[in-house]
């Protein structure tokens, strides 16, 4: 017979990791620092595997710990969403959230403003900044909840994910040698969408130049209106004067972007799963296959 894992024992795994402290992970859960070790122990001895260790005093996540917590994230929202759906609580609180420039800002703020629009009681405070800045601002808990790339598919406090495939943009009046060095426009290293489109121009063997750095979309997406250069975008920031960059011109494809939802299980409200939700199904949207 298949084995159950109960939730509790993920939760509790899930906020010692969160916290990295088994007496912090007691204080909030309600419970006592014995029977916090005791539950992550249940897990070990269930799974058949160490999760955590100490290593001079300090709470260190084994790689099945890592394993475990990007699935168990998954499961515990999940659990959650279901919870959610047949409460009767009414939604009400203030929630802080990231969501990122180098991925389609505008797209994502208009899904939160329709959220809010629906649940008035509900505050919104969102931050606008690179990927890289937003998943640092979910491991120092300034935000609750932030949409950015995901560098692998383990990575820290990573709730969902969905894979979404850029492509090359150029502007409409493009026309060049594709034995030429391409020039490009690009946000701020370190930038998976640079990671990507460096590692496609190096394979097909064309040189490039940096034309333009901006930090956030929409100055790309002015540099490349202006034919300063090429960039990499996703299909929610493709917009007019823009076309798509075709192989037989010298732009070989790109690589996948893993783009994930970024949160802590820590005694989430019915708002901020509501939230949760609604993001994520706006991000598998954006995921679907480009229609050209």
């Amino acid at each position: 017979m298949p084995k159950n894992i109960p939730t509790d024992l993920l939760r509790t795994f899930i906020t010692v990791v969160d916290l990295r402290s088994h007496t912090k992970a007691a204080r909030v859960l309600g419970r006592t620092q014995p029977a916090i070790s005791l539950q992550v122990k249940r897990l070990e001895d269930l799974l058949g595997t160490k999760l955590l260790k100490s290593d001079r005093r300090r709470l260190v996540v084994t790689d099945a710990g890592q394993a475990l917590g990007a699935r168990a994230r998954q499961m515990l929202r999940i659990n959650d969403e279901i919870v959610n759906h047949f409460s009767r609580e009414s939604m009400s609180g203030w929630l802080k959230v990231g969501l990122p420039t180098d991925f389609s800002n505008a797209f994502l703020l208009e899904a939160v403003a329709q959220f809010v629009s629906g649940n008035p009681d509900v505050r919104v405070d969102v931050e606008s900044n690179l990927s890289s800045v937003l998943r640092e601002r979910v491991y120092a808990d300034r935000l609750q909840l932030a949409v950015a790339i995901a560098p692998e598919p383990d990575a820290p406090f990573l709730i969902e994910r969905t894979s979404v495939t850029p492509f090359w943009v150029v502007a409409e009046s493009y026309s060049s040698n594709p034995g030429d060095p391409l020039p490009i426009v690009c946000h701020p290293d370190p930038c998976e969408y640079v990671e990507r489109m460096k590692l496609a121009l190096r394979t097909s063997g064309r040189s490039w130049r940096t034309a333009l750095v901006a930090t956030n979309v929409e100055g790309l997406q002015a540099a490349v209106r202006a034919d300063i250069g090429a960039t990499a975008l996703t299909p929610a920031t493709l917009s007019e004067g823009m076309r798509i960059g075709r192989e037989d011109e010298g732009f070989p494809p790109l690589a996948p972007l893993t783009i994930g939802i970024f949160g802590k299980n820590l005694q989430q409200d019915r708002a901020l799963h509501t939230l949760t939700e609604w993001i994520i199904r706006q991000i598998d949207y954006v995921g679907r296959p480009f229609q050209s």
